[in-house]
């Protein structure tokens, strides 16, 4: 850690004489055959530029013109990069939500109600055939891109029919209030006082308003569209696979015990 022209740069030279005590800038400036106000001006560069990045600069300064070395400074550089690779990390990972999306939005309906099932499995609904003594029963598909199905939630013990509507769409294709009183509608015919969207389309703000429907008496339906869906299977570990990635920093530590 030298400048350009061979010389010990202020911070090297701070961190192996002013660790321990504080040094006086003129002092400082001797050490290294610099004027003090050259000394001061690197001392104030220093200081602008930690602030604008956003860390601790190399240095403490403890009274009027004695400054010290700030090892903090140390630590913030390896959080550096360790936030630079969560960052890449994030990045790898709005990635692979997108390629998600397009694997869903290329399935067949065959597959989309494979896919539905397994997410029921994580929504804690039963995914147990009614041919088997399970709930879940396929009723009918309908317009080439839905299935309906009915079953029951766990935690109810079974008791209540619940219609799933699994919709399959086109990529970010956008879902109406339509599909919604198209469900509603459907519940008096399987006994259900509540139904579940399930699709990768995206509801506009109609949909969801006409879903909730706060100030009637209708039954509530609960929408999963494509966020939801994908963050299923995220937190699942469906879907995805997830690659560990090891970060080695400088052990500090060791080597300041073998040089003790």
């Amino acid at each position: 850690m030298t400048e350009n022209n061979g010389r010990t740069t202020l911070r090297k030279w701070l961190s192996e004489h002013a660790k321990e005590e504080p040094v006086h800038y003129r002092n400082i400036a001797d050490a290294l055959d610099r004027t003090p106000e050259s000394v001061s001006a690197s001392l104030s560069i220093e200081k602008k530029q930690a602030e604008q990045d956003e860390r601790p600069p190399y240095f403490v300064r403890v009274a009027p013109g004695l400054y010290r070395y700030n090892e903090v400074c140390e630590g913030a550089i390896d959080e550096d990069k360790i936030s630079e690779v969560r960052e890449r990390a994030k990045q790898f990972n709005l990635r692979a939500r997108e390629q998600l999306s397009y694997a869903i939005a290329e399935l067949d309906l065959d597959a989309f109600e494979n896919l539905t099932k397994v997410l029921l499995t994580n929504i804690r609904a039963h995914t147990e055939p009614k041919s088997d003594g399970g709930y879940l029963e396929v009723h009918e598909r309908r317009n080439g891109s839905t299935v309906i199905m009915t079953s029951a939630w766990w935690d109810d013990g079974g008791k209540a029919p619940v219609v799933y509507y699994a919709k399959k769409c086109d990529l970010d294709e956008e879902i109406g209030k339509e599909t919604i009183l198209e469900i509603r509608g459907d519940l008096p015919t399987y006994g259900a006082n509540q139904g579940v969207l399930l699709s990768n389309g995206i509801c506009n703000d109609e949909a969801r308003r006409v879903a909730v429907q706060e100030n009637r008496s209708v039954p509530p339906i609960h929408i999963m569209d494509k966020d939801i869906i994908l963050s299923i299977l995220f937190e699942s570990r469906t879907g995805i696979r997830e690659v560990p990635v090891n970060v080695y920093l400088i052990d500090r530590e060791f080597f300041d015990n073998i040089s003790s």
